[in-house]
């Protein structure tokens, strides 16, 4: 036989199977659909999530102190798997990674002191927090007072009080004659990240850090009327936290830490802080405030709720007198458990929807996370409990996971995705994160990826209201008090759905692998004041934040209603012409902003524009030519169409990361650069139109040859985005 004819038998084939395979695919997906109802099953979920399963569930997980790394971490995440599995997820398992952990050393208290002229110790805090609430308060496995990270020794020095310990405070404390070059800074919680304020500290020069919660921010009914009275803060309640600024494990940055894995040692990972530093509760504040002379008085606007003058210093009230801080925190690596259930699709079970929370909390951790953990396991209840008795799956696979170490910077979530972000890249569809289902009973809040925000409003319109004060006002829905007291200033009517920020395992989601994802909860005007102290127990949950556990539910009901919809509406619920409006608006922003600063500087939005543009015209015309003419009864024409939304949000990953920092590849979302908690839209070029200010393209080169490398990345990246909706190649 001849060359040809082998070739053309070959094709033939090839043909031949080709079309076998696509015919035995429609099968199966058809075989699969007809399997199991077609079924709604948002109003079902609505009916059968417990409120007091979710009371249940939460007084379990509070019941002990569940820091990640320690046994009570491998207990709850087991407790968890024995849930899914009970519920009738198909699998769950425990995922273990050996990571860099922080905590305070056995038996030794970290302290801060007050020193005399004499070298004799005048004050020394507590270094513990006082039981105030129910008898567990006293439970062994409470920590001490820390935060993760710190560095370790003794400093020792005059303070200066360097208000929330931003830039543009230390920049205010040099106007004013104070420099903080070897001193002790004495700072507040808010604002920024902590760990945020430890680096500018360093960078300014302290040697050590101390952080305090005023009570103007967190007890502004006055000291007498504090938990378990209220919810407010008490005086010796401390708020612990993880101080480093990268999320993932120390030791293995970018690189999941599995068993092979390569790891740095501790001296080469340079984020990791180097001077002591240690939470105090605010009545220790306000005795080292009194420390300081006032020849320096604080601005105005600086000044608390204390009972004291806030004065700079670093000059102190009594002459010779200084503090001390030593701290014994050790870094020790330890092993944390990600449990993962898993529930098939019966259709695309290739394609995932993620439900997350974490699971650890520094100690008990009602509201932070456990109010999220209870809820997504009385979601995984419900769902079981409808495919059990209605002979029902989801289209789509449904995955739930419970994180690890979150709060030492997002390492299970990140570790996980780094080990899983080939396939996931692949096949996530969304990702819904609860961290705190319920931080507050006044209102939902929301944030999501511009195509998620409109499924966010469409469930929160399902969802029965939990507070009968609005039942009775004509507020029936969880939509409507939304609406109430978040209105969006451009849509009237709309509540405002914000960006997606930090501090959370939406992260790894959102800007390394580019999935959509969304985060939600109840909240009130101020962020609950009993956070990451030993005060976020039961008793907090129970008799003062969410009496009846209407709140939970509400919550859980809508998490449920808007994983239902992605997992069985037949086209993706994704809204792109949002994501076309916001790429508009947020270039017109910058426009108004730099457009003049760049002309001048041989630098141009112009292939920016262009790119948005393009961005637009793709998405007009794929909802009309293709959304609004897809076959629904064809599964080969469906799944085209979804693949090419699933996938949107990945064109706008830069492998290379952004300009400085690799570690984050989303050039539209991104963690601020200088504050964890915060986002920037366009944060890489927006961090570097803030680094070169005033400078001209012949003063600092190099920062403008940056701007115009990452502006032609920009302009590519979205133009890839656009003509990933059509069928052509260019």
């Amino acid at each position: 036989m001849g060359n040809k004819s082998i070739a053309l038998l070959l094709g033939a084939t090839s043909a031949v199977f080709f079309v076998f395979g696509a015919l035995i695919g429609v099968y199966v997906i058809e075989e699969n659909k007809n399997a199991f109802v077609t079924l709604d099953v948002k109003p079902l979920l609505i009916d059968e999530i417990s409120a007091e399963k979710i009371s249940a569930n939460l007084k379990h997980l509070t019941s002990v102190p569940h820091v990640a790394g320690t046994e009570q971490d491998l207990l709850q995440a087991e407790w968890v798997r024995d849930r899914f599995l009970e519920s009738g997820l198909d699998e769950a398992h425990t995922v273990p990674y050996d990571v860099l952990l922080s905590y305070p050393r056995h038996g030794v208290v970290n302290t801060v002191q007050l020193i005399d002229e004499k070298n004799q110790v005048n004050f020394t805090t507590a270094g513990r927090q006082p039981p105030l609430g129910t008898p567990q308060d006293s439970y062994d496995k409470v920590l001490l007072n820390f935060n993760a990270y710190s560095g370790n020794g003794i400093a020792e020095d005059n303070i200066v009080y360097a208000y929330y310990g931003r830039d543009v405070d230390y920049e205010e404390l040099q106007k004013r004659g104070v420099n903080v070059t070897g001193h002790i800074v004495l700072v507040r919680y808010g604002a920024i990240f902590r760990g945020s304020k430890v680096v500018i500290a360093a960078k300014w020069g302290a040697i050590g850090v101390i952080l305090f919660t005023d009570p103007i921010d967190k007890a502004i009914e006055g000291r007498n009327f504090t938990f378990p009275d209220s919810w407010w803060l008490p005086g010796m309640g401390v708020e612990s936290g993880s101080l480093y600024v990268v999320d993932g494990d120390p030791l293995t940055p970018a690189y999941p830490a599995i068993e092979s894995a390569f790891r740095l040692k501790e001296e080469e990972q340079a984020n990791l802080p180097r001077i002591p530093v240690q939470p105090v509760g605010y009545d220790e504040a306000e005795i080292l405030l009194r420390s300081i002379s006032c020849e320096n008085p604080a601005p105005q606007e600086w000044a608390g709720l204390l009972d004291t003058r806030y004065c700079l210093g670093p000059k102190p009230l009594n002459t010779g007198w200084k503090v001390r801080i030593n701290v014994s925190t050790t870094n020790e690596m330890r092993r944390t458990y990600n449990t993962i259930g898993i529930l098939r699709g019966s259709v695309e079970g290739d394609r995932y929807v993620l439900l997350g929370n974490h699971r650890d909390a520094w100690t008990f951790g009602a509201l932070d996370p456990s109010s999220g953990t209870a809820s997504m396991i009385e979601v995984v209840r419900a769902l079981g409990y409808i495919m059990k008795n209605k002979n029902w799956r989801p289209r789509r696979t449904m995955v739930f996971c419970s994180w690890g170490a979150e709060e030492f910077g997002l390492i299970g979530s990140y570790e996980w995705t780094q080990q899983f972000a080939k396939v996931l890249s692949q096949r996530a569809v969304a990702y819904l994160n609860v961290d705190v289902a319920v931080g507050g009973n006044q209102t939902l809040r929301g944030s999501a990826y511009p195509m998620l925000k409109n499924l966010v409003i469409e469930s929160s319109k399902l969802v029965p209201n939990p507070n009968a004060a609005e039942i009775a006002a004509g507020r029936t829905t969880v939509f409507d008090t939304w609406a109430k007291n978040a209105p969006d200033a451009n849509k009237p009517g709309q509540p405002a759905v914000g960006n997606m920020g930090g501090g959370s395992d939406f992260a790894p989601f959102a800007y390394v692998v580019g999935t959509p994802t969304t985060d939600f909860g109840y909240t009130a005007p101020y962020s609950y004041p009993t956070y990451h102290t030993l005060y976020d127990n039961y008793q907090l949950a129970s008799e003062i934040v969410d009496r009846g556990f209407v709140h939970h539910q509400a919550v859980a009901r809508m998490w449920a209603v808007a994983a239902a919809e992605l997992a069985d509406a037949t086209i993706l619920p994704f809204d792109i012409k949002s994501y076309a409006a916001f790429l508009n608006d947020s270039l017109n922003a910058l426009e108004d902003k730099y457009d003049e600063q760049l002309q001048q500087n041989n630098a141009t939005f112009k292939y920016f524009r262009a790119s948005v543009d393009s961005f637009s015209k793709a998405t007009k015309d794929f909802k009309e030519k293709t959304l609004n003419t897809v076959n629904l009864e064809n599964p080969l024409e469906v799944r085209r169409v979804n693949d090419r939304l699933a996938q949107l949000e990945r064109f706008f990953i830069d492998p290379k990361g952004l300009p400085d920092r690799p570690e984050t590849n989303h050039i539209v979302f991104s963690v601020s650069a200088n504050n964890a908690y915060g986002s920037d839209t366009f944060a890489g070029l927006v961090d570097l139109l803030l680094e070169v200010g005033n400078k001209t393209d012949a003063q600092d080169p190099v920062t403008w040859n940056k701007i115009r490398q990452h502006l032609s990345v920009i302009a590519f990246l979205i133009g890839e985005a656009a003509r990933s909706l059509s069928d052509n190649l260019w």
